[in-house]
């Protein structure tokens, strides 16, 4: 919200400039007063207009800070079947709700990594999500590896005063 409160006072300065040269060159009374009362429409609506974007799915294509994202976490996804594939992508910080056309091969995929994620308890992540590219011969989504189990403490393991290893006794035989 802090970027837009500074994209609303850049456009509102810029805005404000142009409506001074116009009232400058304008010699009618009636010009003047339409040009104050547009100026007094233009600002409400240029801060609502960007206000409005900021709850909606935004399509990966206009994606250009991000655009350098080797991977990034895929927090929520909802398949509308030949509409679109809605992400709740997690890339930095904050969470952003992402647009991708309809694939059914990429619907799949996204499936079949969330599935495996649940199995391993770990999240589904999506590769290069911002990158423009026909090449689909490696799969955009999959889902991380289970994290490695702690090792067990052993009683004859070199970090618990033990020789550094378990020795095999035969039941039965003589040590």
């Amino acid at each position: 919200m802090e970027s837009l409160t500074v994209i609303f006072g850049f456009v509102a300065i810029v805005l404000l400039l142009l409506v001074l040269s116009a009232l400058r060159w304008a010699r009618n009374r009636m010009a003047r007063a339409i040009i104050l009362g547009l100026f007094a429409l233009m600002l409400p609506a240029a801060y609502a207009a960007p206000a409005t974007l900021l709850g909606r799915a935004k399509p990966v294509t206009l994606e250009w800070l991000g655009s350098h994202v080797q991977e990034a976490k895929v927090l929520s996804a909802t398949l509308v079947e030949n509409e679109a594939i809605y992400l709740t992508l997690l890339w930095e910080h904050a969470p952003n709700l992402y647009r991708l056309p309809w694939d059914r091969r990429m619907a799949e995929q996204l499936q079949e990594a969330q599935k495996e994620a649940q199995r391993n308890g770990t999240q589904p992540m999506m590769r290069l999500p911002f990158e423009r590219s026909w090449d689909d011969r490696e799969p955009r989504f999959y889902a991380l590896p289970q994290p490695k189990m702690p090792d067990k403490p052993y009683q004859n393991s070199p970090g618990n005063g033990g020789p550094g290893g378990i020795e095999f006794q035969h039941p039965g035989q003589p040590t």
